[in-house]
């Protein structure tokens, strides 16, 4: 039970971030008139940004 709960945390996480991503991509493809570019970017950011932050859990080892 406590398994499931860690794994629907992680992809609420991983959802945030794709959000995050996409809106961030069509802000700046508005901006900067490149809708398809920008949006690519944004998409790759947000499915690449939990796996940046996260925190890494090597036994107590530096």
């Amino acid at each position: 039970m406590e398994k499931d709960n860690k794994q629907d945390k992680k992809q609420q996480a991983a959802g945030s971030y794709l959000a995050i991503g996409l809106s961030l991509g069509v802000t700046f493809g508005i901006i900067f008139d490149n809708l398809a570019v920008w949006l690519c970017v944004g998409v790759a950011i947000g499915l690449l940004a939990p796996s940046f932050l996260k925190k890494k859990d090597n036994g107590g080892e530096a």
